[in-house]
């Protein structure tokens, strides 16, 4: 199924189809449209869908933080479609991406409630740096993860 997926920039036409998947997938504080609409203005490189066919499975939105950083905004699939390797290509485009631009060290926020997100991401290489109290809209905390696409001197006490 996989090799059948295909990856590629979101345009303003696909916005109703990634605000499904993010209602879907975060259904107590989904971002909104206008959000969505200034990150593809702002970000539009870094947004990215998953695909097959006119299907559109799941996305995937970063960012340059800070001028060194590659966050990761938000990363979703339909939830029929998980663990399918689809939020895997995502995570691998973006991250080639990033490091295509001299980027050398990518981040998230994660809540601390969603055990499968975390393991899904520690698979890929990211660690725990962090705990975020009060982070989230009902007061739920997260963890900032990072993962280092190439060498990178961190000291520890760099805020990432």
């Amino acid at each position: 199924m996989s090799e059948d997926i295909i990856i590629e920039e979101a345009k303003e036409r696909d916005l109703e189809a990634i605000m499904e998947i993010e209602k879907l997938s975060f259904p107590s504080y989904p971002y909104s449209l206008d959000f969505f609409k200034t990150l593809l203005k702002d970000c539009g490189r870094y947004f990215l869908l998953s695909k097959i066919g006119n299907t559109i499975l799941g996305y995937i939105c970063g960012r340059i933080f800070r001028g060194e950083l590659g966050e990761i905004v938000s990363i979703a699939v339909i939830p029929n479609f998980r663990r399918r390797g689809i939020g895997r290509k995502l995570m691998f485009e973006l991250e080639s991406r990033f490091k295509n631009d001299g980027i050398k060290v990518t981040r998230l926020e994660v809540s601390v409630k969603n055990v499968d997100a975390i393991k899904f991401y520690e698979a890929l290489g990211y660690e725990i740096i962090q705990l975020i109290r009060n982070y989230y809209p009902d007061g739920s905390d997260a963890f900032i993860m990072i993962k280092f696409l190439e060498e990178y001197n961190y000291d520890g006490k760099t805020e990432i």
